[in-house]
């Protein structure tokens, strides 16, 4: 049995839903979605109204990995034109979760998990854009209401409902992060960094795996660029680590026939460019730049 949705016009609401029915349980004035502190409100008045032992977060809407608010395009969220950055985002989280959900593009990325990481325990996202239908909520509900969900299935869940499908549709990459293992690779990290030398001017950034289709790229394979930034640095350890921080990652063999995927460790990465000085002092903010020395790379 199914139930409608309220009108698009309605006021915000929590709404409790039930196999066949919904329930409006709070409505609040009329406000905008994407802005920090009304988040956060909502989410402790979920916690509140429903207390519990664990909790698990499904954010659901645009996204364009880490970057600011008010560019061409989004960090997280879209409401009336307003989004949120990832830093916000953190700040409003209530509670810690079990694990986030992130059904929006390009969410996927170093940057954006490292931010969440004292956040949840292990977070499921997509490196690359997703598909519109976004994920198969039938497929994966059921395993995430269960007292342990197993967050592989459900992405794997996530993978084959994609994999399946013909022609553009067949596009998806997906990844499950242990939070707990991303101080260990930022430190990692920051070990390999310290004396190696990068040029963003000569790098040739069109010879690492992308992982969007926007035409000046932000999103590229992390451990692709690492070894072909750095080619005579040592990067076992870091490759080490990063097995221990992906618990599952997939992808399709292409992306809506933009492009081939060929290699794919799990998580993205930007790649500082000199057309983009405008992103430096944002992105030297995130904490992935300080911990993990990322910050030398736009030197």
């Amino acid at each position: 049995k199914k139930f409608a949705s309220p009108p698009a016009d309605d006021v915000p609401q929590i709404l409790q839903i039930k196999h066949g029915s919904n329930t409006r349980v709070k409505t609040y004035s009329e406000f905008n979605s994407a802005e920090a502190t009304q988040m956060g409100k909502v989410l402790s008045d979920i916690v509140e109204m429903y207390p519990a032992e664990s909790y698990g977060l499904v954010l659901w809407s645009h996204g364009t990995s880490w970057l600011p608010a008010g560019r061409r395009l989004r960090s997280f969220g879209e409401d009336d034109g307003q989004q949120m950055n990832i830093p916000a985002l953190a700040a409003i989280l209530p509670v810690h979760f079990d694990f986030i959900l992130m059904d929006a593009c390009l969410m996927g990325s170093i940057e954006v998990v490292y931010e969440l990481k004292d956040k949840a325990d292990f977070i499921l996202a997509s490196s690359t854009e997703i598909i519109s239908n976004g994920f198969p909520y039938d497929r994966i509900i059921p395993e995430l209401i269960q007292a342990k969900p197993d967050l592989i299935k459900v992405a794997t869940n996530y993978f084959n409902f994609y994999n399946q499908q013909q022609g553009a549709f067949r596009s998806a990459t997906i990844s499950l992060v242990n939070t707990k293992e991303l101080d260990n690779l930022a430190t990692i990290t920051g070990q390999l960094l310290t004396g190696q030398t990068f040029d963003s001017e000569t790098f040739d950034r069109l010879s690492v795996q992308r992982l969007d289709v926007f035409r000046e790229q932000y999103a590229f394979d992390l451990l692709d660029f690492i070894e072909k930034a750095f080619p005579n640095a040592d990067t076992g350890p870091f490759e080490d680590q990063l097995g221990k921080t992906i618990l599952y990652k997939a992808h399709t063999p292409e992306f809506i026939e933009e492009f081939t995927i060929s290699t794919y460790c799990g998580l993205s990465c930007y790649i500082p460019s000199g057309a983009n000085d405008d992103l430096k002092e944002f992105y030297q903010q995130l904490a992935w730049s300080q911990d993990s020395e990322f910050h030398q790379l736009f030197r």
